[in-house]
């Protein structure tokens, strides 16, 4: 049974103690209590370290990432839990088409849909961090909270992992990702060396090397979603784009033409069906680079994930039909603290969660164009 002392009462906002008003009832949690009865602290020292902990999480908790994009783009899937090891989702395609056929025929062509099914492991991932003896008495002195940092480090590590895990999976413990995955994962079917070529015509040149106009830009970005549309029968209808930074600037802060005073992204925004906001083109760190060189000048080398080629390193950009029911990241146990362990003369925290990566339900609902 958990430990009630009388306590001072603490501003939530300000973490001050509310030293003139009347003391409350304070439960000590069991970790903090074995760490009391070991004799390593007293219960007021016992009531600041818990109390140092609990705003810490929270504030671990609170910190944002806005380099690490994977989560924001994804819709996330928390069902499971911390005890399930396998996910099972399907893959889905339709074939079959109808026909003219004889009135009295039997052998009707069938409408279907082509499902496969995919098991994905849920692996755990962990980290953790600590305070000294020392820290714990020097914070009490002085009034001042415990160092936070540690605990956000502990927590961007876990979210650098999983937005990692997120675009490119971890073919080795069976984790699919957005580009990557173990062989045969439905990401790897997203065809990833079409070149991005628009009416006009102009092939294996680069944006970004002045090969290409304004209008091979442009012709670029509508032929890449119309392709889309178009060949899945306009069942998936492009809504996002991924590309590059330094891609994406380049759409901002060049001129439509040397007569007109909007980008290229002004006018591409307001003269396409698919795409009106900006934000729609999202900017990703993680896929510079990771297209198939077609003669563009690309510099490096990568391994093609669709036949394990060798090929050189170029830019691209990819366009989405971003759903749920198309693609989700799977995170059956989300990141949590541990309770305080005592070790040695270390006060350590445990972290850890449970991912799963990303389910493609849905592979045509993902275009890669490379050749930019």
């Amino acid at each position: 049974m958990s430990k009630i002392v009388k306590a001072f009462a603490i501003d939530e906002e300000t973490r001050t103690l509310l030293v003139d008003q009347e003391m409350v009832d304070f439960t000590i949690n069991d970790a903090v209590e074995q760490i009391i009865n070991a004799g390593m602290m007293n219960d007021d020292e016992g009531i600041f370290f818990q109390r140092q902990l609990e705003y810490i999480q929270a504030q671990s908790y609170d910190v944002l990432y806005p380099e690490l994009k994977g989560r924001t783009l994804f819709a996330l899937n928390t069902e499971g839990g911390e005890g399930i090891n396998v996910i099972t989702y399907r893959s889905y395609d339709k074939r079959g088409e109808t026909q003219i056929i004889a009135g009295k025929a039997t052998d009707l062509p069938r409408g279907d849909i082509n499902g496969r099914e995919y098991s994905i492991s849920v692996r755990t991932l962990g980290n953790a961090f600590g305070y000294s003896r020392q820290e714990l008495a020097s914070a009490k002195v002085t009034g001042m909270p415990l160092e936070a940092r540690k605990a956000e480090a502990s927590r961007k590590s876990y979210e650098e992992k999983v937005n990692q895990i997120i675009f490119f999976g971890s073919p080795d413990d069976n984790l699919h990702g957005f580009f990557n995955g173990p062989v045969g994962a439905p990401a790897l079917t997203a065809e990833r060396s079409t070149v991005a070529g628009g009416s006009l015509g102009t092939f294996d040149t680069q944006w970004r090397s002045g090969s290409k106009t304004p209008d091979d830009i442009i012709a670029d970005l509508n032929s890449a979603l119309v392709d889309m549309y178009e060949s899945t029968l306009q069942i998936f209808r492009p809504n996002m784009i991924l590309m590059s930074v330094a891609d994406k600037q380049l759409l901002m802060n060049t001129p439509r033409s040397l007569q007109s005073d909007m980008s290229i992204l002004n006018w591409f925004l307001q003269n396409n069906d698919f795409i009106s906001s900006a934000d729609q083109i999202k900017d990703i760190n993680e896929i510079k680079g990771i297209y198939p060189d077609t003669g563009t000048g690309g510099s490096g080398t990568i391994t093609d994930v669709i036949d394990g080629t060798t090929i050189g390193r170029a830019n691209g950009f990819s366009v989405v039909a971003m759903a749920e029911e198309n693609m989700r990241a799977r995170e059956p146990f989300p990141y949590m603290h541990l309770p305080v362990q005592l070790k040695g003369l270390e006060f350590e925290i445990n972290c850890y969660g449970r991912f799963a990566g990303v389910e493609t339900i849905r592979p045509a609902a993902i275009s890669h164009f490379c050749g930019i």
